[in-house]
């Protein structure tokens, strides 16, 4: 059983860890996530050829085979693994996982990475090896990430941990030694500022700017573990050390790269409250009332502390503009609908063949979602706005 607080935007800090719908009741044997040595979803160490990345709970997945252990999935695994860790929403995992396909993986094979590149599975079926979420800088990745440092002031590298920027999440934790969401919104504001600050390539995209504060937001939403006492959830230092393959002392952690675990002892969200695609666009709006700078799209000009806002009248043929985007739905409204006039675009180099069946998988799960935020009509995106912006074709190569 579920509903959406009463609460007037932006929600206080005791807002409950389930996000804007509560999670009121806890079934521990259908809550709790077995991952014991010598079970199914027991957890192994990648292997020499198996693809980890930037996002902890995919990898998690991997680690204990709620996902493929190679890190190649589909949509439909996708669904199922998300859907049996976390208690993530089966219109939410489909989206994400289509955009995936389509703007990082194997149009052909339907598959995607949750790390780096890989041979796709036809051979000449697409242009290029899948370059895999890894590699996905401004399309699926980007800057302001929660752990993870912006592309252009790391080499390139935007999916390794970085223990500094981990620490300084870990010590953001409250008196109880816990995380909130009300806590990762400040996070999220405090690592978007300092890209603005350092980083003179930083852009936030349609679609990509949202991934890192929609991954804030996933920290706390699915890593949370639930009791009888606490079924909304609580997340503790030690369950956040866990997921992010964090080890040691307060004063002396420990970067374990790819070993992320689902804890022992843990149990998800219910599934009778789903972190889906209404939760998380409750969850930006909430984000744009208390910090409207991070939804905004636009980037830096070429030095730092450049912010420059596009005019989204001009993108969208004026169906938002910086004023509505903050309004209800409306950031997440635009990021599915730019991911989804983008695609076209990006794959404009395949045959017919192979076009039209990853068209209809893009629009088979995206549509759904728009419908039900109940999004307006998008006819119009015009990306050459964000020509000016130096960071908007910055694509390394690692």
């Amino acid at each position: 059983m579920a509903h959406l607080h009463k609460r007037a935007l932006p929600l206080s800090a005791d807002e409950g860890n389930s996000g804007p719908i509560d999670s009121l009741t806890f079934d521990a044997g259908a809550q709790f996530v077995d991952v014991r040595p010598g079970t199914t979803n027991e957890f192994q160490s990648p292997g020499p050829n198996d693809l980890r990345g930037p996002c902890p709970g995919l990898n998690a997945a991997a680690n204990h085979g709620f996902l493929p252990r190679t890190g190649i999935t589909t949509v439909q695994t996708t669904i199922d693994g998300l859907g049996k860790a976390y208690g993530f929403g089966p219109e939410f995992a489909a989206a994400l996982s289509a955009i995936a396909i389509a703007l990082t993986g194997d149009p052909t094979g339907q598959t995607w990475s949750v790390g780096g590149s890989y041979t796709p599975a036809l051979l000449g079926g697409v242009i290029t090896n899948p370059e895999g979420i890894s590699h996905s800088h401004n399309s699926y990745e980007s800057d302001a990430s929660p752990t993870r440092s912006d592309a252009y002031l790391n080499n390139g590298d935007a999916s390794s941990l970085i223990l500094s920027k981990f620490d300084s999440l870990y010590k953001t934790a409250n008196a109880d030694g816990e995380f909130t969401l009300d806590i990762l919104r400040n996070h999220n504001k405090e690592v978007h500022d300092f890209s603005i600050q350092n980083n003179p390539y930083f852009f936030s995209a349609p679609f990509a700017g949202l991934v890192p504060p929609i991954a804030h937001h996933f920290v706390v939403n699915l890593m949370s573990n639930h009791s009888a006492e606490r079924p909304n959830g609580f997340l503790t230092k030690a369950v956040l050390k866990s997921f992010f393959a964090i080890s040691g002392p307060d004063n002396a952690l420990v970067y374990n790269k790819g070993q992320e675990r689902i804890p022992l002892n843990w149990y998800r969200r219910p599934l009778t409250n789903p972190y889906g695609a209404v939760a998380a666009a409750a969850d930006v709006a909430i984000l744009a009332t208390k910090y409207p700078d991070i939804v905004e799209v636009g980037g830096n000009t070429g030095t730092v502390n450049s912010f420059t806002g596009v005019d989204l009248g001009n993108v969208t043929g004026g169906v938002y503009n910086a004023q509505t985007l903050l309004q209800g739905n409306n950031a997440a409204c635009f990021a599915f609908q730019a991911a989804q006039q983008a695609i076209p675009g990006v794959l404009s180099g395949l045959v017919a063949s192979v076009l039209t069946p990853i068209l209809n998988l893009v629009n088979n799960a995206i549509n759904p979602v728009t419908s039900a935020l109940n999004c307006p009509a998008l006819l119009t995106f015009d990306q050459s706005k964000f020509n000016q912006y130096p960071g908007y074709k910055y694509h390394p190569k690692i």
